[in-house]
């Protein structure tokens, strides 16, 4: 039993989760194609996961594009999942078609993915009828099948308020 499956990062490495053991992975032969993809992964990994976008909407608009692409091509049977700060499902993508069963209640009827979206890297998710409440860091997330995160982006929207004016009164409605 090596050195590297007996520590703790070894689990993390086995999950996709956490940090790579190395010393484990280049003592073994690979080949150049393997070697590429690792290295890939492990750029996406480190790169995705520490780019943060930041938009700003105004409250009431009609929609807004959430963007997410890859150059990278990544296999057929990927899950794109959207999740809020709250880890509710916003929209998943499985299996080649939409999943709104797995949706959170107060997003359905609202997200929308392009078609074809694994052969085009387009991930992007529009989001529609925004409300204050809509602010929150979004996250896309590619997964293999076997549950290995491949790709990560996450897109903090803030959803401004508006003023309004009703009867000669002036109202804020708050984007906090």
């Amino acid at each position: 039993m090596s050195r590297c499956s007996q520590s703790p990062l070894w689990d993390t490495f086995q999950t996709g989760t956490g940090p790579t053991c190395w010393t484990f992975i280049l003592s073994k032969k690979m080949s150049p194609e393997l070697l590429l993809l690792l290295s890939v992964q492990l750029i996406l990994s480190f790169v995705l996961l520490s780019v943060q976008q930041q938009m700003e909407v105004d409250s009431g608009v009609e929609s807004v594009l959430l963007p997410c692409r890859t150059t990278v091509h990544l296999p057929e049977d990927a899950t794109v999942e959207w999740r809020d700060s709250n880890r509710d499902k916003v929209h998943v993508y499985e299996n080649g078609l939409d999943q709104p069963e797995e949706q959170h209640q107060f997003y359905r009827t609202r997200t929308k993915m392009n078609e074809d979206l694994l052969r085009t890297g387009d991930f992007s998710l529009t989001l529609k009828h925004l409300t204050d409440e809509d602010s929150s860091i979004y996250t896309c997330s590619v997964s293999s099948r076997e549950g290995n995160i491949l790709m990560k982006k996450q897109v903090n929207l803030r959803v401004k308020g508006q003023w309004f004016k009703s009867d000669d009164v002036v109202f804020f409605q708050s984007a906090d």
